[in-house]
């Protein structure tokens, strides 16, 4: 898997395998049998990269999300996954964090999600 981060900013190669959407449609009793992938599937990416390993070993909380799907993501096929961190700021005690997600094919936008997260 290919890496690299400049300033917030984080790329990787991502495959999608068709075991692991199967396993995930099965614990989410979907009956979609569709070589695609569903969007909330996406949550599994984001440990991948090296800019949010560092919210892995802490207590975050996700207070807001948004997708824009403008095509369907298909299993073992490969696609560019860009990891932004958007906006950090922090109000009263709390880290706020923003990051958007967007998965790419030959310069193609698949998908793209924003979340924010709130660290105590």
């Amino acid at each position: 898997m290919q890496h690299y981060s400049k300033d917030g900013m984080e790329v990787i190669n991502i495959l999608f395998n068709k075991e692991e959407v199967d396993a995930y449609k099965t614990i989410v009793q979907t009956n979609d049998q569709s070589e695609f992938i569903p969007v909330l599937f996406l949550a599994s990416v984001w440990s991948k990269f090296q800019i949010f390993e560092h919210f892995l070993k802490k207590e975050i909380y996700l207070r807001e999300t948004s997708v824009d799907k403008l095509k369907d993501l298909s299993v073992d096929t490969t696609y560019e996954a860009v990891l932004r961190k958007e906006k950090q700021y922090k109000i009263k005690s709390y880290n706020i964090y923003q990051f958007s997600l967007t998965i790419k094919k030959d310069s193609i936008t698949y998908v793209t999600i924003k979340q924010m997260f709130i660290e105590k």
